[in-house]
């Protein structure tokens, strides 16, 4: 077990080992973990590889490309530790669906093509891209795994990765690198458009012979993505995008073109669409039965028929890496340049016939051992010492010549004309002088004055294409400029109109002068035509449009584009100072003064308590937003609890509080009527006439009536 990880199940198992899911003991984050087997871990030369190869993909991050966390050994067991993706290998998908919609394809393409071209900055060349390492999420997006086999651009090794997707220079075992992987992920592109491989057949001889030489089945490809299969699936790598990054840039002005500015987001949600109905499949739905992990094999050891098992070693124990996340959400979103973004986008011109002959299909010389010295099967195939077919022969497309056809450059002239037909076939009637004599027609000299068809000689060349835009797109709007992508019948001058206008509302904006440029020696290209766009400030929205045109005119004409900008929300203004003006028990008065005009938070806090009577303690908060000045003064009615019918007194206070600054409370007393009972009246004395007063007949006291 590796020291930190708590295994939670196994997930599967096969010939290269097997993969376990896992937790990480500090966070509780699941990975993958793959046990190698024993032929991987006692096998120096792999283990010396794949030491070298780990260093550089551990730094490896691209959200396209399963994570390499870490590599462990000890003398007991060998591990590869793995980012875990919750989601289902891009075969999965193929074989219950059949196929995809061109721009769930195109999404794929982007997103392998992205995950390649970070892994060829780094100097490595993936050489085994098949639909079983693109593990497709529950978003839509996917992730590249697999790197068992990888190498370094440039290395020179043997024949290596899976026959169905091996590009013609792979078969022959010459060094890694970047063509190679481009031509891999078109032929999964085909797959997923058609439902089925470019080129079939039972025994790796034959697929290498159809790789190497057969025409690219264009015909079942959709009208729309012919030309990026043209270029991905080329014979030559030197006819194919030089880079992945190119490729893409390729990629992206078919897609718009052909689907407008919303095909990615509609090609993720068909790919979510798709992976989501085989959710239970996913690693975290349900515990998975064993199945054979994905193991890259040398296509030498099986040029025979019989496979040798040394290779095995080679792969690292990622292909069929256990992923994870599910959330059923559809994104778009952007990818950051890496080292690559810079290339020159170009698509070299196509070699003349007979400009080189490419290597004849390999021979089979005897079992024995490589050039490496490694036993491997059948070594690696030699070429053909033979001249091979011209480079149209190998297309498929034979170029007939006069000498193929039989047919002569020009007729041949007409010689004297014979008699009439007529007087030949019937015998001459001597008897008759009358119809003998009439003149021959041969006599006539027009058939000798009829020039021969030879002094108008046919042409024998084709004429050169008309020079034309075909495919115009605004790949992207920066604050720096915009992005243009085209495409040419031709590697003659393009002249590029490029115009700009910004505001605040779309259907008012403010034109900036036109920008142009001429574009020459390509038939693809991609430019960012500067342009300094007004940032937008926080909380505002911009709008910004882009019109570009071109010379030769476009097919389509003109293309525009308009992106909304936002600012960034604006960060709460500093409050430099909070008092509470008065407070008289209902309405409190405060101040607040800010650094800025943005908006501010202030909450009113409020607390009763009552003493000596019934109510006890109540609180109570309010918020207030307060923007546009920098000084404030409010007066607000606090809420507060009823008055209770008697106590001693009731307490009432409140506080201002702002982001940044101190609290600020002010507090006020309120009497209440006594709750003591009022004294009970005493008994009252008999009512006694006053001595000085009358008595209560009127009469005073001694008169003497």
């Amino acid at each position: 077990m590796v020291p930190g990880y708590h295994e939670v199940r196994e997930l599967g198992a096969g010939g290269s080992g097997r993969v376990v899911l896992a937790t990480y003991a500090s966070t509780g984050a699941y990975v993958a973990i793959k046990y190698l087997n024993a032929a991987m871990r006692d096998d120096p030369w792999f283990v010396a590889r794949f030491r070298e190869e780990a260093r550089v993909m551990v730094e490896l991050r691209d959200p396209n490309v399963v994570r390499l966390y870490e590599y462990y050994e000890d003398v007991l067991e060998a591990a590869i530790v793995m980012e875990l993706v919750d989601g289902v290998a891009l075969r999965r998908i193929l074989s219950e669906h059949g196929s995809t919609s061109p721009e769930a394809a195109l999404v794929v393409l982007k997103g392998s093509l992205t995950g390649l071209a970070s892994a060829h900055s780094a100097g490595i060349a993936h050489r085994d891209y098949k639909p079983e390492n693109v593990l497709v999420q529950a978003d839509g997006t996917s992730k590249l795994a697999d790197f068992g086999i990888a190498a370094r651009i440039g290395e020179p090794g043997t024949p290596a990765g899976s026959p169905p997707y091996m590009a013609p220079e792979q078969w022959a075992g010459e060094p890694a690198g970047a063509a190679g992987d481009v031509y891999a992920a078109t032929c999964v592109f085909f797959e997923c458009l058609t439902g089925r491989r470019p080129y079939g057949a039972d025994h790796p001889a034959a697929l290498m012979r159809l790789h190497r030489t057969a025409p690219i089945p264009l015909e079942a490809v959709p009208g729309s993505a012919r030309g990026l299969v043209a270029r991905g699936m080329a014979k030559d790598p030197a006819d194919r995008p030089p880079t992945a990054r190119a490729f893409i840039a390729d990629l992206e002005v078919a897609a718009l073109s052909a689907y407008g500015p919303e095909w990615e987001q509609r090609g993720r949600r068909h790919l979510a669409e798709l992976a989501t109905l085989l959710a239970l499949t996913f690693p975290l739905a349900r515990p998975v039965p064993r199945v054979s992990t994905s193991v890259a094999r040398s296509v030498a050891g099986r040029m025979g028929g019989i496979r040798r098992p040394r290779l095995g070693p080679r792969v690292v124990a990622g292909a069929a890496v256990i992923t994870v996340a599910v959330t059923v959400g559809l994104v778009a979103a952007d990818r950051a340049p890496d080292r690559l973004s810079a290339d020159t986008i170009f698509t070299p011109a196509p070699r003349s016939p007979g400009s080189g002959d490419p290597p004849a299909p390999p021979g089979r010389t005897p079992r024995g051992r490589t050039s490496s010295g490694k036993d491997a099967g059948s070594p690696p195939p030699e070429p053909v010492t033979t001249p091979g077919p011209s480079r149209r022969a190998v297309t498929g497309r034979t170029v007939p010549s006069s000498a193929s056809t039989g047919r002569p450059s020009a007729p041949e002239s007409p010689g004297p004309a014979r008699p009439t037909p007529a007087p030949s076939k019937t015998p001459p009637r001597t008897a008759t002088p009358a119809p003998s004599r009439t003149p021959p027609r041969t006599a006539t000299p027009a058939p000798s004055k009829t020039p021969p068809r030879t002094a108008t000689p046919a042409p024998t060349g084709t004429p050169p294409p008309a020079h034309a835009v075909s495919e115009l797109a605004i790949t992207g709007i920066t604050a720096g400029g915009a992005t243009i992508g085209l495409r040419a019948s031709t590697t003659a001058n393009v002249v590029l109109t490029v115009g700009f206008a910004e505001g605040q509302t779309p259907d008012r904006l403010t034109e900036s002068s036109p920008r142009g440029l001429t574009l020459a020696g390509a038939g693809a290209y991609s430019r960012t035509v500067p342009h300094a766009f007004t940032a937008p400030a926080c909380g505002q929205t911009l709008y910004r449009r882009v019109t570009v045109s071109t010379s030769p005119r476009a097919a389509g004409g003109p293309r525009t584009r308009t992106a909304e900008v936002r600012g960034d929300p604006c960060p709460a203004p500093s409050v430099e100072s909070v008092d509470i003006v008065s407070f008289d028990g209902t309405v409190v008065r405060f101040r607040v003064r800010t650094g800025g005009t943005s908006a501010v938070t202030v909450k009113l806090g409020s607390a009763q308590q009552v003493v000596g009577g019934e109510g006890g303690f109540t609180s109570a908060v309010q918020t207030l937003e307060l923007s546009g000045r920098t000084d404030y003064t409010r007066e607000v009615a606090v809420e507060f609890a009823g008055l209770p019918a008697c106590g001693e007194y009731v307490r009432r206070v409140v506080t201002v509080t702002a982001p940044g600054s101190a609290m600020r409370s002010r507090d006020v007393r309120l009497p209440l009527p006594s709750c003591e009972p009022d004294p009970e009246p005493g008994p009252s004395a008999p009512d006694r006439p006053s001595e000085d007063g009358p008595s209560p007949d009127g009469s005073a006291e001694g008169d003497v009536l």
